[in-house]
């Protein structure tokens, strides 16, 4: 792209569109609650690069395991923000146990294929451990119990409430500052939202 390229992007119901949304039962008595995933110092398992990490949420039904989503994937990354969230029904009266799961992707074109993936760590929790955390719940990431740490998990808990409406933007630059020495500047878009306790949460992320 050139430095004087105009670039545009459309965000259509940013809510919508940037988060991992299950179907809440009929005749469920909950709230919901929106998860927002990053990671700290994650193992790096890749030799000539940094991990591309991507993060697999399920829940446990019974005594299987059921995938509510997954957040996009980052490159090259340790320390990934993810902007997709997760939007849970939190159901007061059921212990609603919860299972995060990071990989490193080594097959970009079968992301949903775990078994294409090398595990970095993973974490178990109940729903409301997060949510009575406050704003951010922190674990290790591990392979197995007991196991050497694989770095950290962070999630941020938000109660929404349902909204009928949405929001069209189209944002634009110019004139922007050459960064690259060969080339020109590969420009991306990122917005994050205010939290209710401090701090912004990343909610869209373009592609540069």
């Amino acid at each position: 792209l050139s430095n004087n390229t105009v670039i545009q992007y459309s965000i259509r119901n940013m809510a919508a569109q940037g988060s991992l949304q299950p179907q809440a039962s009929p005749g469920d008595t909950c709230s919901k609650v929106e998860l927002s995933l990053s990671c700290s110092g994650l193992k790096d398992l890749d030799v000539f690069s940094k991990s591309d990490p991507v993060v697999f949420v399920y829940e446990k039904s019974g005594r299987q395991w059921a995938k509510l989503g997954r957040t996009e994937v980052i490159d090259n990354n340790l320390n990934p923000k993810f902007s997709k969230t997760l939007l849970v029904d939190y159901r007061f009266e059921e212990v609603q146990m919860l299972r995060f799961v990071v990989y490193d992707v080594d097959n970009r074109s079968r992301v949903d294929d775990t078994s294409k993936q090398e595990l970095i760590g993973q974490m178990e929790c109940t729903l409301a451990e997060i949510v009575t955390a406050g704003q951010q719940y922190s674990r290790t990431l591990r392979v197995t119990a007991g196991g050497p740490s694989r770095g950290k998990i962070t999630i941020q808990s938000e109660e929404v409430q349902d909204s009928k409406f949405s929001i069209h933007m189209q944002l634009s630059a110019t004139g922007l500052d050459k960064k690259d020495f060969f080339g020109k500047s590969d420009p991306m878009v990122e917005i994050a939202k205010a939290q209710e306790g401090g701090g912004f949460t990343v909610v869209y992320r373009s592609q540069p």
